[in-house]
Protein backbone atom coordinates (compact mmCIF):
# COMPACT_ATOMS: atom_id res chain seq x y z
CA UNK A 1 0.00 0.00 0.00
CA UNK A 2 2.64 2.83 -1.00
CA UNK A 3 -0.21 5.68 -1.44
CA UNK A 4 0.15 8.28 1.15
CA UNK A 5 -2.39 9.18 3.16
CA UNK A 6 -3.64 12.83 3.55
CA UNK A 7 -3.27 15.07 6.25
CA UNK A 8 -6.21 14.83 7.74
CA UNK A 9 -6.48 11.27 8.07
CA UNK A 10 -2.80 10.90 9.24
CA UNK A 11 -3.87 13.28 11.93
CA UNK A 12 -7.21 11.45 13.07
CA UNK A 13 -5.02 7.85 13.01
CA UNK A 14 -2.34 9.36 15.03
CA UNK A 15 -5.14 11.32 17.61
CA UNK A 16 -7.11 7.67 17.76
CA UNK A 17 -3.67 5.57 18.09
CA UNK A 18 -2.85 8.19 21.40
CA UNK A 19 -6.69 8.00 22.63
CA UNK A 20 -5.69 4.28 22.99
CA UNK A 21 -9.04 3.52 20.42
CA UNK A 22 -6.34 1.27 18.35
CA UNK A 23 -5.22 -0.36 21.16
CA UNK A 24 -7.07 -3.98 20.38
CA UNK A 25 -5.38 -3.92 17.21
CA UNK A 26 -1.95 -3.85 19.34
CA UNK A 27 -2.50 -5.30 22.60
CA UNK A 28 -2.23 -9.35 21.27
CA UNK A 29 1.08 -10.43 18.94
CA UNK A 30 -0.22 -13.29 17.72
CA UNK A 31 -3.05 -12.08 15.44
CA UNK A 32 -3.05 -11.66 11.50
CA UNK A 33 -3.84 -8.34 11.64
CA UNK A 34 -4.71 -8.52 8.13
CA UNK A 35 -7.47 -10.91 8.77
CA UNK A 36 -8.83 -9.71 11.78
CA UNK A 37 -12.67 -8.92 11.83
CA UNK A 38 -11.79 -5.54 13.90
CA UNK A 39 -10.16 -3.89 11.30
CA UNK A 40 -13.40 -4.47 8.94
CA UNK A 41 -15.20 -2.24 11.19
CA UNK A 42 -12.65 0.52 12.05
CA UNK A 43 -14.30 2.90 9.39
CA UNK A 44 -17.59 2.63 11.28
CA UNK A 45 -16.22 2.61 14.89
CA UNK A 46 -13.73 5.34 14.17
CA UNK A 47 -14.62 7.41 11.09
CA UNK A 48 -11.24 6.55 9.66
CA UNK A 49 -10.87 4.84 6.41
CA UNK A 50 -9.63 1.10 6.66
CA UNK A 51 -7.05 1.40 4.06
CA UNK A 52 -5.38 4.13 6.17
CA UNK A 53 -5.33 1.68 9.38
CA UNK A 54 -4.15 -1.10 7.75
CA UNK A 55 -1.51 1.45 5.95
CA UNK A 56 -0.34 2.31 9.91
CA UNK A 57 -0.21 -1.39 10.57
CA UNK A 58 2.22 -2.34 7.63
CA UNK A 59 4.70 0.88 8.22
CA UNK A 60 4.63 0.28 11.91
CA UNK A 61 5.20 -3.78 10.94
CA UNK A 62 8.20 -2.53 8.33
CA UNK A 63 9.57 -0.75 11.56
CA UNK A 64 9.55 -2.90 14.37
CA UNK A 65 8.86 -6.00 12.45
CA UNK A 66 5.57 -6.86 13.68
CA UNK A 67 5.27 -9.97 11.59
CA UNK A 68 8.35 -12.28 10.18
CA UNK A 69 6.92 -14.26 7.89
CA UNK A 70 8.36 -17.81 7.47
CA UNK A 71 7.20 -18.51 4.64
CA UNK A 72 6.13 -21.91 3.66
CA UNK A 73 8.26 -24.93 5.83
CA UNK A 74 7.40 -27.39 3.65
CA UNK A 75 3.71 -27.97 3.45
CA UNK A 76 3.38 -25.04 6.30
CA UNK A 77 2.39 -21.47 5.04
CA UNK A 78 2.91 -19.09 8.76
CA UNK A 79 3.69 -16.47 10.13
CA UNK A 80 4.95 -14.81 13.30
CA UNK A 81 4.49 -11.91 15.44
CA UNK A 82 6.56 -9.59 17.44
CA UNK A 83 5.76 -9.36 21.09
CA UNK A 84 7.21 -8.25 24.53
CA UNK A 85 7.71 -11.87 25.12
CA UNK A 86 9.48 -12.58 21.95
CA UNK A 87 11.69 -9.67 22.11
CA UNK A 88 12.55 -9.92 26.16
CA UNK A 89 13.68 -13.51 25.38
CA UNK A 90 15.68 -13.16 22.38
CA UNK A 91 17.42 -10.16 24.39
CA UNK A 92 18.02 -12.74 27.57
CA UNK A 93 18.91 -14.93 25.01
CA UNK A 94 21.64 -12.55 23.07
CA UNK A 95 23.13 -11.38 26.26
CA UNK A 96 23.88 -14.86 27.93
CA UNK A 97 25.14 -15.99 24.30
CA UNK A 98 27.94 -13.43 24.57
CA UNK A 99 29.38 -14.73 27.58
CA UNK A 100 32.79 -15.64 27.55
CA UNK A 101 33.74 -18.92 29.42
CA UNK A 102 36.72 -19.09 29.19
CA UNK A 103 37.57 -15.62 30.04
CA UNK A 104 35.33 -14.92 32.63
CA UNK A 105 35.78 -17.56 34.77
CA UNK A 106 39.37 -18.17 34.62
CA UNK A 107 39.38 -21.52 34.38
CA UNK A 108 42.46 -23.15 32.55
CA UNK A 109 42.58 -24.06 28.89
CA UNK A 110 41.80 -27.89 29.43
CA UNK A 111 39.32 -27.34 31.98
CA UNK A 112 36.76 -25.70 29.55
CA UNK A 113 37.78 -28.20 26.96
CA UNK A 114 36.97 -30.77 29.38
CA UNK A 115 33.45 -29.16 30.67
CA UNK A 116 32.84 -28.52 27.00
CA UNK A 117 33.44 -32.11 25.65
CA UNK A 118 31.55 -33.39 28.61
CA UNK A 119 28.22 -31.41 27.64
CA UNK A 120 29.02 -31.99 23.77
CA UNK A 121 29.41 -36.16 24.49
CA UNK A 122 25.64 -35.81 26.69
CA UNK A 123 24.03 -33.83 23.58
CA UNK A 124 25.08 -36.27 20.91
CA UNK A 125 24.44 -39.20 22.56
CA UNK A 126 20.34 -38.17 21.90
CA UNK A 127 20.77 -37.13 18.36
CA UNK A 128 21.24 -40.63 16.94
CA UNK A 129 18.91 -42.68 17.53
CA UNK A 130 15.48 -42.59 15.64
CA UNK A 131 12.76 -45.02 14.08
CA UNK A 132 14.50 -48.22 12.09
CA UNK A 133 17.14 -50.47 13.12
CA UNK A 134 18.65 -47.62 15.46
CA UNK A 135 15.68 -47.94 18.12
CA UNK A 136 15.89 -49.40 21.22
CA UNK A 137 13.19 -51.14 22.28
CA UNK A 138 12.80 -50.44 25.76
CA UNK A 139 14.84 -48.33 28.51
CA UNK A 140 16.81 -50.65 29.50
CA UNK A 141 18.47 -50.88 25.62
CA UNK A 142 18.57 -47.07 25.41
CA UNK A 143 20.43 -46.89 28.87
CA UNK A 144 23.03 -49.61 27.43
CA UNK A 145 23.30 -47.99 23.56
CA UNK A 146 23.72 -44.42 26.04
CA UNK A 147 26.75 -45.74 27.53
CA UNK A 148 28.70 -47.84 25.27
CA UNK A 149 28.51 -44.72 23.05
CA UNK A 150 29.26 -42.27 25.65
CA UNK A 151 32.88 -45.10 26.52
CA UNK A 152 33.10 -44.64 23.09
CA UNK A 153 33.63 -40.78 22.81
CA UNK A 154 35.34 -40.35 25.98
CA UNK A 155 38.01 -43.42 25.79
CA UNK A 156 38.80 -42.92 21.85
CA UNK A 157 37.60 -46.73 21.04
CA UNK A 158 35.98 -47.74 17.68
CA UNK A 159 32.98 -47.50 17.11
CA UNK A 160 30.75 -50.79 17.45
CA UNK A 161 27.77 -50.10 16.17
CA UNK A 162 25.74 -48.25 13.63
CA UNK A 163 24.56 -46.07 16.21
CA UNK A 164 28.06 -45.18 17.73
CA UNK A 165 29.42 -44.47 14.52
CA UNK A 166 26.71 -41.78 13.65
CA UNK A 167 27.08 -40.22 17.29
CA UNK A 168 30.92 -40.52 16.65
CA UNK A 169 30.41 -38.31 13.37
CA UNK A 170 28.30 -35.75 14.67
CA UNK A 171 30.79 -35.36 17.85
CA UNK A 172 33.60 -34.76 15.31
CA UNK A 173 31.63 -32.03 12.92
CA UNK A 174 30.50 -30.35 16.27
CA UNK A 175 34.24 -30.04 16.95
CA UNK A 176 35.17 -29.07 13.67
CA UNK A 177 32.75 -25.89 13.46
CA UNK A 178 35.13 -22.90 13.02
CA UNK A 179 36.52 -24.66 10.16
CA UNK A 180 32.78 -25.79 8.77
CA UNK A 181 31.19 -22.66 9.48
CA UNK A 182 33.35 -20.63 7.32
CA UNK A 183 31.54 -21.04 3.89
CA UNK A 184 27.96 -19.19 3.46
CA UNK A 185 25.36 -21.67 3.42
CA UNK A 186 24.64 -21.93 -0.33
CA UNK A 187 22.71 -24.60 -1.65
CA UNK A 188 26.15 -26.01 -3.22
CA UNK A 189 27.31 -25.90 0.51
CA UNK A 190 24.11 -27.42 1.63
CA UNK A 191 25.09 -30.85 -0.23
CA UNK A 192 27.96 -30.66 0.53
CA UNK A 193 27.61 -30.61 4.16
CA UNK A 194 25.29 -33.62 4.12
CA UNK A 195 27.86 -35.60 1.89
CA UNK A 196 30.22 -34.67 4.84
CA UNK A 197 28.29 -36.14 7.51
CA UNK A 198 27.16 -39.33 6.12
CA UNK A 199 30.79 -40.04 4.31
CA UNK A 200 31.12 -43.87 4.81
CA UNK A 201 27.65 -43.89 6.15
CA UNK A 202 25.51 -43.73 3.77
CA UNK A 203 25.54 -43.96 0.04
CA UNK A 204 23.85 -41.26 -1.33
CA UNK A 205 25.39 -38.72 0.77
CA UNK A 206 24.66 -35.30 -0.39
CA UNK A 207 22.43 -36.10 -3.41
CA UNK A 208 18.61 -34.66 -3.08
CA UNK A 209 15.90 -37.36 -2.57
CA UNK A 210 14.60 -38.55 -6.02
CA UNK A 211 11.71 -40.11 -4.91
CA UNK A 212 8.77 -39.29 -3.33
CA UNK A 213 8.60 -42.02 -0.89
CA UNK A 214 11.10 -42.13 2.38
CA UNK A 215 12.43 -45.91 3.16
CA UNK A 216 14.34 -44.71 6.02
CA UNK A 217 12.91 -41.46 7.73
CA UNK A 218 16.52 -40.48 8.82
CA UNK A 219 19.26 -40.90 11.49
CA UNK A 220 18.49 -37.59 13.90
CA UNK A 221 16.10 -36.55 16.45
CA UNK A 222 12.14 -37.84 15.07
CA UNK A 223 10.94 -37.90 11.40
CA UNK A 224 8.41 -34.95 10.61
CA UNK A 225 6.29 -37.56 7.74
CA UNK A 226 6.94 -37.85 4.50
CA UNK A 227 8.33 -34.91 3.61
CA UNK A 228 7.15 -33.01 -0.24
CA UNK A 229 7.32 -34.39 -2.88
CA UNK A 230 10.87 -34.72 -4.54
CA UNK A 231 9.89 -32.32 -7.29
CA UNK A 232 9.96 -29.21 -5.07
CA UNK A 233 12.61 -30.51 -2.59
CA UNK A 234 15.45 -28.41 -5.43
CA UNK A 235 13.10 -25.46 -5.11
CA UNK A 236 12.57 -25.79 -1.24
CA UNK A 237 16.63 -25.95 -0.65
CA UNK A 238 16.99 -22.84 -2.60
CA UNK A 239 14.37 -20.86 -0.57
CA UNK A 240 16.62 -22.21 2.84
CA UNK A 241 20.00 -21.12 1.41
CA UNK A 242 18.13 -17.91 0.63
CA UNK A 243 16.33 -17.48 3.95
CA UNK A 244 19.92 -17.80 5.86
CA UNK A 245 21.72 -15.79 3.28
CA UNK A 246 19.85 -12.99 2.50
CA UNK A 247 18.69 -9.89 4.69
CA UNK A 248 15.45 -10.15 5.31
CA UNK A 249 12.45 -6.76 5.65
CA UNK A 250 11.44 -6.32 8.07
CA UNK A 251 14.51 -7.87 9.64
CA UNK A 252 14.56 -11.25 10.70
CA UNK A 253 16.11 -12.20 14.25
CA UNK A 254 18.97 -14.97 13.58
CA UNK A 255 17.16 -17.27 16.48
CA UNK A 256 13.91 -17.08 14.69
CA UNK A 257 15.76 -18.09 11.45
CA UNK A 258 17.80 -20.59 13.29
CA UNK A 259 14.32 -22.16 14.74
CA UNK A 260 12.81 -21.97 11.00
CA UNK A 261 16.00 -23.72 9.41
CA UNK A 262 15.73 -27.15 11.45
CA UNK A 263 12.11 -27.47 11.06
CA UNK A 264 12.11 -26.29 7.76
CA UNK A 265 14.28 -28.87 6.85
CA UNK A 266 13.26 -31.60 8.54
CA UNK A 267 9.94 -30.80 7.40
CA UNK A 268 10.58 -31.68 3.68
CA UNK A 269 13.14 -34.49 4.12
CA UNK A 270 15.28 -33.03 1.57
CA UNK A 271 17.66 -36.24 1.78
CA UNK A 272 16.58 -39.89 1.79
CA UNK A 273 18.83 -40.36 5.27
CA UNK A 274 19.85 -38.65 7.94
CA UNK A 275 17.85 -35.15 7.36
CA UNK A 276 17.24 -34.63 11.40
CA UNK A 277 21.21 -34.54 12.01
CA UNK A 278 21.29 -32.98 8.87
CA UNK A 279 19.22 -29.95 9.81
CA UNK A 280 20.62 -29.61 13.48
CA UNK A 281 24.19 -29.88 11.74
CA UNK A 282 23.08 -26.77 9.39
CA UNK A 283 21.75 -24.57 12.36
CA UNK A 284 24.64 -25.12 14.83
CA UNK A 285 26.85 -23.86 11.68
CA UNK A 286 24.56 -20.96 11.22
CA UNK A 287 24.49 -20.23 14.63
CA UNK A 288 28.22 -19.80 14.69
CA UNK A 289 28.49 -17.95 11.35
CA UNK A 290 25.97 -15.45 13.84
CA UNK A 291 28.22 -14.97 16.41
CA UNK A 292 26.56 -17.95 18.95
CA UNK A 293 29.79 -19.45 19.34
CA UNK A 294 28.69 -21.27 22.63
CA UNK A 295 25.35 -22.56 21.15
CA UNK A 296 26.27 -26.02 20.15
CA UNK A 297 27.95 -26.72 23.75
CA UNK A 298 24.44 -25.77 25.76
CA UNK A 299 22.62 -28.62 27.40
CA UNK A 300 19.95 -28.62 24.86
CA UNK A 301 19.15 -32.06 23.75
CA UNK A 302 20.09 -33.19 27.36
CA UNK A 303 17.69 -30.74 29.14
CA UNK A 304 14.58 -30.69 26.47
CA UNK A 305 14.78 -33.48 23.73
CA UNK A 306 11.57 -34.63 24.15
CA UNK A 307 9.73 -31.09 23.37
CA UNK A 308 12.58 -29.63 21.16
CA UNK A 309 11.47 -32.88 18.91
CA UNK A 310 7.86 -31.58 18.79
CA UNK A 311 7.25 -30.72 14.90
CA UNK A 312 5.21 -27.91 14.46
CA UNK A 313 1.16 -28.62 14.10
CA UNK A 314 -0.18 -29.21 10.77
CA UNK A 315 -3.09 -27.28 10.84
CA UNK A 316 -6.30 -28.11 8.13
CA UNK A 317 -6.55 -25.33 6.17
CA UNK A 318 -3.18 -25.78 3.95
CA UNK A 319 -1.34 -25.63 6.80
CA UNK A 320 -1.01 -21.95 8.10
CA UNK A 321 -1.23 -20.83 11.22
CA UNK A 322 0.58 -18.96 13.62
CA UNK A 323 3.98 -20.07 14.22
CA UNK A 324 4.99 -17.24 17.31
CA UNK A 325 4.10 -19.28 20.46
CA UNK A 326 5.67 -22.23 18.90
CA UNK A 327 9.03 -20.06 18.29
CA UNK A 328 8.55 -18.22 21.39
CA UNK A 329 8.76 -22.17 23.32
CA UNK A 330 12.18 -22.85 21.36
CA UNK A 331 13.77 -20.03 22.59
CA UNK A 332 12.50 -21.13 26.08
CA UNK A 333 14.49 -24.09 25.77
CA UNK A 334 17.28 -21.97 24.35
CA UNK A 335 17.42 -19.81 27.23
CA UNK A 336 17.12 -22.50 30.09
CA UNK A 337 20.10 -24.40 27.81
CA UNK A 338 22.31 -21.23 28.43
CA UNK A 339 21.07 -20.91 32.20
CA UNK A 340 22.04 -24.65 32.88
CA UNK A 341 25.10 -24.48 30.73
CA UNK A 342 26.23 -21.45 33.15
CA UNK A 343 25.55 -23.01 36.52
CA UNK A 344 27.02 -26.33 35.21
CA UNK A 345 30.61 -23.80 34.67
CA UNK A 346 29.83 -21.99 37.92
CA UNK A 347 29.85 -25.30 39.12
CA UNK A 348 33.29 -26.33 37.37
CA UNK A 349 34.94 -23.33 39.12
CA UNK A 350 33.70 -24.68 42.64
CA UNK A 351 35.13 -27.89 42.06
CA UNK A 352 38.36 -26.92 40.29
CA UNK A 353 39.40 -24.89 43.42
CA UNK A 354 38.16 -27.00 45.65
CA UNK A 355 40.28 -29.36 43.77
CA UNK A 356 43.93 -26.96 43.80
CA UNK A 357 43.58 -26.20 47.25
CA UNK A 358 42.84 -29.83 48.79
CA UNK A 359 46.11 -30.91 46.98
CA UNK A 360 48.59 -27.63 46.94
CA UNK A 361 50.92 -29.46 49.25
CA UNK A 362 51.58 -32.15 47.10
CA UNK A 363 53.47 -29.83 44.27
CA UNK A 364 50.70 -31.56 41.60
CA UNK A 365 48.74 -29.70 38.58
CA UNK A 366 45.45 -29.18 38.55
CA UNK A 367 45.11 -31.67 36.08
CA UNK A 368 46.79 -34.64 38.19
CA UNK A 369 44.11 -33.16 41.49
CA UNK A 370 41.52 -34.07 39.39
CA UNK A 371 42.88 -37.96 38.52
CA UNK A 372 43.74 -38.22 42.22
CA UNK A 373 40.35 -37.38 43.20
CA UNK A 374 38.65 -39.29 41.20
CA UNK A 375 40.69 -42.12 42.08
CA UNK A 376 40.15 -41.69 45.83
CA UNK A 377 36.26 -41.33 45.36
CA UNK A 378 36.45 -44.94 43.26
CA UNK A 379 39.38 -47.00 44.19
CA UNK A 380 38.90 -49.26 41.54
CA UNK A 381 38.89 -46.87 38.76
CA UNK A 382 41.70 -47.81 35.92
CA UNK A 383 42.89 -44.65 34.01
CA UNK A 384 44.31 -45.10 30.50
CA UNK A 385 46.56 -42.06 28.92
CA UNK A 386 44.37 -42.40 25.66
CA UNK A 387 40.73 -41.21 27.83
CA UNK A 388 42.86 -38.27 29.66
CA UNK A 389 44.41 -36.95 26.55
CA UNK A 390 40.95 -36.95 24.41
CA UNK A 391 38.78 -35.79 27.64
CA UNK A 392 41.27 -33.01 27.58
CA UNK A 393 42.51 -32.19 24.24
CA UNK A 394 45.82 -33.00 25.32
CA UNK A 395 49.19 -33.93 23.67
CA UNK A 396 49.25 -37.65 24.31
CA UNK A 397 52.53 -36.71 25.60
CA UNK A 398 51.27 -34.32 28.12
CA UNK A 399 48.91 -36.98 29.30
CA UNK A 400 51.35 -39.56 30.14
CA UNK A 401 53.14 -37.31 31.60
CA UNK A 402 50.53 -35.93 34.24
CA UNK A 403 50.56 -40.14 34.61
CA UNK A 404 54.18 -40.84 35.11
CA UNK A 405 54.39 -37.78 37.68
CA UNK A 406 51.87 -39.40 40.15
CA UNK A 407 53.51 -42.97 39.61
CA UNK A 408 57.03 -41.75 40.56
CA UNK A 409 55.49 -39.58 43.99
CA UNK A 410 53.91 -43.13 44.76
CA UNK A 411 50.53 -42.00 44.40
CA UNK A 412 49.55 -43.98 41.21
CA UNK A 413 50.33 -47.92 40.08
CA UNK A 414 51.32 -48.46 36.20
CA UNK A 415 50.59 -52.13 34.88
CA UNK A 416 50.75 -52.65 31.37
CA UNK A 417 47.54 -54.88 29.05
CA UNK A 418 48.26 -55.85 26.00
CA UNK A 419 50.11 -52.36 23.62
CA UNK A 420 47.91 -50.12 26.93
CA UNK A 421 49.46 -48.74 30.04
CA UNK A 422 46.81 -49.10 32.71
CA UNK A 423 46.87 -46.84 36.23
CA UNK A 424 45.28 -47.65 39.21
CA UNK A 425 45.68 -45.79 43.06
CA UNK A 426 48.37 -47.19 44.57
CA UNK A 427 47.43 -49.29 47.83
CA UNK A 428 48.67 -47.15 50.39
CA UNK A 429 48.02 -44.13 48.46
CA UNK A 430 44.74 -43.10 50.54
CA UNK A 431 46.92 -42.95 53.55
CA UNK A 432 49.17 -40.82 52.28
CA UNK A 433 46.60 -38.37 50.67
CA UNK A 434 44.72 -35.26 51.93
CA UNK A 435 40.77 -36.33 52.54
Amino acid sequence: MADEIDPKTAALLIEALDSGRLDYLFQTAHIDYSERDGLLGTSVALGLPRDAVAHMVSAVRAVQGLTIQAGAWGDYSSWIMLSAELVGLLHEIDIRSKFDFKAAVGLPDDEVRFLTNQILVEEVLSLGLTFGELSPTNDVELSQAHTAARRMLTEGTEPATEYERWVLRFFELMQRLPELAGPPLTVNRLLELHAILTQGLAEDGGILRGTDAIDHPGVGLSADGAGVPAKRIASEMSAIAAYGTASQRPYVHPLVKVIVYFYWIRRIQPFSVANGLFARLVIHIYEYQQGYRSMPFTPLTRTAAPEWAVPPPLESEGGRFDATTFVIKRLRLFLNAYTVGKLEMQTAVQRYEMLTTRFTSLGINHRQARILDEALGVPTTVFTIRRHARSRGLAYETARQDFLGLVKLGYLEQQRRGRLFEFRLSRDAHKRLPR
